[in-house]
């Protein structure tokens, strides 16, 4: 066959553009491949290492030296007559267990008062907020958990939240459940404390892990509470929770309450940057521009939401009157380590957008001159320690107050 040497050359570069579109096609299909497999590997890597799982291997490794166990306590009115009550003004150890173990498990009911005197947001308040759990490590006299009960399971804002799941904890049909393992050495004590004027019926519950030998890598898991209020202006930075030690911050569960107007749908009360120091460092290592962010939320808290990790179960924004909401974030692979040190703060100073609008700032200023502009936290820390001595927690604050809508009225 006569080829001349245009047509030659023709053919010779119509076989070289179908070699290189073969080649291209052959080099792309091995990226997808190898993409695919990079995105199977990282997600089976994830996957593998959620709370809920935990690594599959241990999921399926059989521990004959580790014995499954349970303690009751509050229910005295089944098999076990001689537990305590959660009568009024009392405290009931519903758990004291020898290590070294580790707690898988704890539950709760929702304690119910009966007193047709309450409205039912001060009833679900007192019974959220007014009984109290402790946990010791041990043989510690203080106490590594001190938290409103309600509060402990993020079931914010007086125990206004609708039902939620997450990894951590719970708010399940009449009950809550905790899943954060708790390990120890020694002992560990699980104590509730009514300080209502009613008798509660109770039934807690919890499970455990003994362990044959103790671990010395182990961190024992704690938790704090408190609640304050401020007059939010455009200079305010406040500390909010600091630790000594060496550990990981695990989690936070927040609920925020205003009836100041000027934060309808907590405009500028959502801009406050959340700075967190580590090991004395005096610039914050992980800087959250903006609070519903550090949530892992965006443009501010508008729906209700409840996720494996992150959540916001309660939100009541009243326009000119009150505005109250409760959100969790918890920490999986992306815990917050520290050596010596953790210091959380949050920070509306150095918020652009609305304090470089003269209006907005000479109002705020304004507001706060007159004695409004006040707003609520209450807030509850979660996180691992390697000391199991107890931590200095922020003084409970009586009854009445914990349970209130809010904690600081504004002037109207």
């Amino acid at each position: 066959m006569f080829i001349s040497h245009r047509n030659r050359y023709a053919f010779v570069r119509g076989s070289g553009q179908r070699i290189t579109m073969h080649n291209n096609r052959i080099f792309r299909l091995c990226l997808l491949v190898l993409t695919c497999a990079a995105v199977w590997t990282i997600c089976s890597n994830a996957a593998a290492q959620t709370p809920a799982q935990g690594d599959w291997t241990e999921m399926c490794r059989i521990k004959p030296l580790h014995q499954s166990r349970m303690e009751n306590g509050g229910w005295n009115l089944d098999a076990y007559p001689d537990l305590k009550p959660l009568n009024a003004k009392t405290t009931i150890t519903v758990a004291d267990i020898k290590g070294p173990a580790v707690i898988t498990c704890l539950h709760t009911i929702r304690h119910r008062i009966n007193d047709s005197k309450l409205s039912e947001t001060e009833r679900k308040a007192l019974e959220a907020r007014g009984i109290i759990i402790e946990i010791y490590y041990n043989g510690s006299s203080t106490p590594a958990v001190r938290v409103p009960l309600a509060d402990f399971f993020a079931d914010g804002c007086g125990g206004q939240c609708g039902y939620y799941g997450s990894l951590f904890v719970e708010k399940a049909p009449q009950s809550y459940n905790c899943f954060i393992p708790m390990p120890f050495e020694k002992s560990a004590k699980v104590c509730l404390v009514n300080e209502t004027d009613y008798n509660l019926m109770d039934y807690t519950f919890v499970e455990y892990e003994t362990l044959p030998d103790w671990d010395a890598t182990l961190g024992y898991f704690y938790a704090t509470w408190k609640r304050f209020a401020f007059q939010l202006n455009k200079d305010t930075d406040i500390d909010f929770f600091q630790v000594s030690g060496s550990g990981h911050l695990i989690g936070r569960a927040w609920s925020v309450c205003t009836d100041e107007p000027f934060y309808n749908d907590f405009s500028f009360v959502m801009e406050g940057n959340n700075e967190v120091y580590i090991d004395g460092e005096a610039k914050q290592r992980l800087d959250y521009l903006g609070s519903e962010d550090s949530f892992t939320f965006s443009w501010g808290f508008n729906s209700i939401y409840a996720g494996p990790y992150s959540g916001m179960n309660f939100l009541l924004k009243e326009k000119n009157k009150l505005h109250q909401l409760s959100i969790y974030r918890f920490l999986g692979s992306n815990k917050i380590r520290f050596a010596d040190s953790l210091r959380w703060k949050v920070n509306w100073s150095k918020e652009q957008y609305y304090l470089n609008q003269q209006p907005f700032s000479q109002r705020i200023e304004e507001i706060n001159k007159n004695g409004g502009a006040w707003i609520d936290y209450a807030t509850t820390f979660y996180w691992y320690q390697k000391e199991p001595d107890g931590y200095r927690h922020a003084p409970m604050l009586p009854l009445n107050e914990r349970c209130q809508p809010v904690l600081k009225k504004n002037p109207k």
